[in-house]
């Protein structure tokens, strides 16, 4: 056997009288684990603090399905209304022309709903212009992608629903079934 020198005999020592958290293995094997619990309760939190974007149509849960309500859909189909929308997404004006079979009221109010971030949907309240069915009103801020349209009056009585895509310079939509 050969003899180890006394460097070594002293290396080995103070590495046997170390304690245990200034092991270099004992940290190579615990860091990924530390790291694991800390991010795992970071998401965790941010699972519960964050909630999920309310969806914007008529859905309900129906045992383990879904079905949606179109009574509102049904509603307007009934009374008649359709019309158009005109947008002209450089000056931000919107005019509404519509047309039915009842009354229509003073006052719409237009959801422009984005299909995946709640934070970029748009809520205008078009007002009467007179009473010819001319709605108009005006857009916050510019429309960027894809919308959904949903036109409902106050009481939410009846609704009509599009789908806009761009480009939205002078966009002539058509809403409800024209008859």
């Amino acid at each position: 056997m050969t003899q180890l020198s006394q460097a070594d005999q002293l290396k080995q020592q103070s590495q046997a009288q170390q304690p245990w958290y200034k092991q270099a293995w004992l940290w190579f094997v615990l860091a990924p684990l530390i790291a694991v619990l800390i991010y795992a309760s970071l998401f965790i939190y941010l699972a519960i603090t964050t909630s999920d974007g309310v969806v914007k149509e008529d859905y309900y849960k129906v045992a383990r399905g879904l079905s949606i309500d179109d009574s509102r859909l049904a509603a307007a189909r009934e009374a008649g209304i359709n019309g158009e929308l005109v947008i002209d997404n450089l000056t931000g004006d919107i005019q509404l022309r519509l047309q039915a079979l009842v009354d229509l009221p003073p006052q719409l109010e237009l959801n422009l709903v984005h299909p995946t971030h709640q934070k970029y949907d748009q809520k205008l309240l078009l007002r009467a212009v007179g009473n010819s069915g001319v709605y108009s009103g005006n857009l916050p801020g510019p429309i960027e992608g894809k919308r959904y349209l949903i036109l409902e009056p106050a009481d939410q009585h009846w609704q009509i629903r599009a789908e806009l895509t761009p480009p939205y310079d002078q966009a002539h939509i058509a809403l409800g079934d024209p008859r």
